[in-house]
């Protein structure tokens, strides 16, 4: 961890709590629904279909929420280096690491998305010997 404090500034972020606790609790209910399928060894098409594609949409309206946090990038940056112009290795591990806290809340939620699309495809793998239709790579 790093000694020195981040450098206060008001990026004039928005305050997305509310938003990001609804969307905490949407992959909360997807996981639940695909618990109970996993318990009953029951997914299909249909059943995979809905869940990935609501999964898919809680992760594209984080990644919406997120966007204002990647805006940012430069002049975040930028403040660092002209702070740590004698300590550029320092100033560019307090920069991405004060960048990286901004993107934390977002971050959690979509690897919780990330890591539920990785459960079912493997559920659905499981059970049918086979990739789902959906699954292109």
């Amino acid at each position: 961890m790093l000694n020195k404090q981040f450098i206060p500034y008001d990026f004039n972020l928005p305050n997305h709590c509310i938003e990001l606790g609804k969307a905490a609790e949407a992959i909360s209910k997807l996981k639940k629904r695909f618990e109970v399928i996993q318990k009953q060894h029951s997914i299909n098409d249909a059943t995979h279909l809905d869940i990935f594609e609501e999964t898919v949409r809680v992760l594209l309206y984080v990644g919406k929420l997120s966007s204002p946090a990647f805006a940012i990038e430069e002049d975040i940056e930028k403040l660092y280096t002209l702070q740590f112009k004698h300590e550029p290795c320092l100033g560019k591990q307090l920069w991405l690491a004060h960048y990286d806290e901004l993107h934390h809340p977002y971050s959690i939620l979509k690897n919780r998305c990330f890591r539920l699309l990785e459960e079912l495809d493997a559920e659905y793998i499981e059970i049918h010997k086979k990739d789902p239709k959906n699954m292109k790579y």
